[in-house]
C-alpha cells in the first residue's frame, strides 16, 4: 500500500532578508547618502552667513524705530566692507542692541563681508521713510548684500516705507 501525502501546502518560514531585498536597500542608501550629507554641510556652511544677515535686518529696524520716536535722523553707515555703525544725527548715539561689545559699530564676522552697498548710508527720518542726505525721499529701493564665500544675501530696504522684509 502506498503512502498518502497530504494535499500541497505552502509553509511560510521567515529566515530573514533575501539576498536581493539587502542589496536594494544598500543601493538606496548608497543613494541617499551623498545627498544628506551635502546637506547637511550647506546649512552648516551658511550659518554665518544667514545669522549676520538677520542682524543687520534687525539693526536696521532698530534704527528705524528709533527714528520713527526721534526728531532727527538715524542712520546706518556701511563705511566698510567689514563693519557697519549706527549714527543718531546730532546727539549721542546709544549702543546697537544686543551686540556683546557694547559698540556703535557691528564688525561682521565669520568671514562674511559687505558685497553691495559698502561706502553707502541708510538714513531713517522721522516718519521711518528712508530719505538721503538732503532728507528727499528716496526713488528707489535701497540694497545692501553680504556674502560669504560663493554664497550671498540680499536685504531690501524698500522705498516710501523703509519695509525690510
Amino acid at each position: 500500500m502506498k503512502e498518502r501525502r497530504p494535499p500541497f501546502r505552502i509553509i511560510a518560514t521567515n529566515h530573514g532578508f533575501s539576498m536581493i531585498e539587502a542589496i536594494v536597500v544598500l543601493i538606496i542608501i548608497a543613494i541617499l547618502a551623498p545627498i544628506v550629507v551635502s546637506q547637511a554641510f550647506k546649512q552648516a556652511d551658511t550659518t554665518p552667513l544667514i545669522t549676520e544677515a538677520e542682524i543687520l535686518k534687525a539693526n536696521l529696524r532698530y534704527a528705524q524705530i528709533r527714528a520713527m520716536n526721534d526728531t532727527v535722523t538715524w542712520k546706518i553707515n556701511f563705511a566698510s566692507s567689514t563693519a557697519y555703525t549706527l549714527i543718531r544725527t546730532g546727539g549721542v548715539t546709544p549702543n546697537l542692541p544686543g551686540d556683546p561689545s557694547n559698540s556703535t559699530t557691528h564688525t561682521l564676522t565669520g568671514g562674511v563681508t559687505i558685497a553691495s552697498g559698502a561706502g553707502t548710508t541708510v538714513i531713517f527720518n522721522q516718519w521711518g521713510a528712508p530719505v538721503d542726505g538732503s532728507g528727499t525721499p528716496l526713488t528707489a529701493n535701497t540694497t545692501v548684500t553680504l556674502s560669504q564665500g560663493g554664497s550671498s544675501s540680499s536685504i531690501t530696504i524698500t522705498k516710501n516705507t523703509g519695509y525690510i522684509p
